[in-house]
């Protein structure tokens, strides 16, 4: 394969893992009262991400957190709420890239993605969002923005994270989708 098709067909693939990702995440498993849900929207990314590596994860993650933003109905308070919250975040994703081609790959590019996101959400929350802080959370008095972010933001991501892994898990078991689906593509 030349480098050229190389190419297109990473930009197709990626574009048919973002349309895959918007319509998954309309299809909410469970949302938060205070912002954030639980969706296999991240799936195909990680997915693509496993598939390509991070080089082309990049492009795909960015234009993912765009549409993520735009057609997910994304709620931002200001222009840095919405790059913290969407497009560094999602952007972020790329990091399960690293995890191409490596034992274990899938489990570690997925943890290491998600903490990406945490970190991004986290700065968000307490720089931006502080304002919004209710007077308890778990049953926790509030007191610091700085632990509200990361205790919400911590549950969140650590939510889509289970699920992103259990289905992953799945997917890596079953050696014709662990061929097909999860191996890594040659540059």
């Amino acid at each position: 394969m030349t480098h050229k098709s190389t190419k297109v067909r990473a930009l197709t693939e990626g574009a048919v893992m973002i349309a895959a990702a918007t319509v998954l995440g309309y299809l909410r498993i469970f949302r938060f009262p205070v912002g954030g849900s639980v969706d296999l929207s991240l799936l195909p990314i990680l997915v693509y991400c496993l598939r390509w590596g991070p080089k082309y994860s990049l492009l795909c993650c960015f234009v993912n957190g765009m549409l993520q933003y735009f057609l997910g109905g994304g709620i931002a308070i200001s222009w840095q709420s919405m790059l913290l919250d969407y497009v560094v975040a999602y952007t972020l994703v790329f990091l399960c890239g690293f995890g191409s081609g490596k034992k274990l790959g899938w489990l570690w590019g997925t943890i290491l993605s998600s903490f990406g996101r945490f970190v991004s959400l986290t700065l968000s929350g307490g720089l931006l969002w502080y304002m919004y802080m209710p007077e308890s959370f778990l049953g926790i008095p509030m007191v610091n923005p700085w632990v509200y972010s990361v205790l919400l933001n911590g549950v969140l991501v650590v939510a889509v994270m289970a699920v992103d892994l259990v289905v992953l898990g799945i997917m890596q078991s079953i050696p014709a989708l662990r061929w097909q689906v999860l191996a890594k593509q040659t540059v």
